[in-house]
């Protein structure tokens, strides 16, 4: 069964260019990881949002998920950039839905 993780960013006014191209590396490198199924950058509408990006991506499993995070990922992200953007993830199941399937990967 596939699985979501969510990742809220918190990105200060004025600093999106610098999130979303760092975002950007991660993002290209965990596409080409296997179990990889899509994601979804979202960015909130209210500029007093506390959490300004969301990130969900589609895993194929939990075990996916976590095989992706490997060395190269974690390389990425001990950037010294990452530090301005506090985050909070967490992996989700999906236990509710009014989404066919296929429009919940797309």
């Amino acid at each position: 069964m596939s699985v979501m993780f969510i990742n809220l960013f918190e990105v200060p006014a004025g600093r999106d260019e610098a999130f979303r191209a760092l975002w950007q590396q991660v993002n290209t490198y965990m596409q080409g990881q296997p179990g990889y199924q899509g994601h979804r950058l979202h960015r909130a509408l209210g500029g007093d949002a506390r959490y300004r990006y969301a990130n969900v991506v589609t895993w194929e499993s939990a075990e996916a998920w976590q095989s992706g995070h490997d060395d190269g990922f974690r390389e990425l992200v001990r950037q010294p950039g990452w530090r301005e953007f506090p985050n909070t993830p967490a992996l989700y199941e999906v236990v509710d839905s009014n989404q066919p399937a296929t429009q919940a990967r797309a």
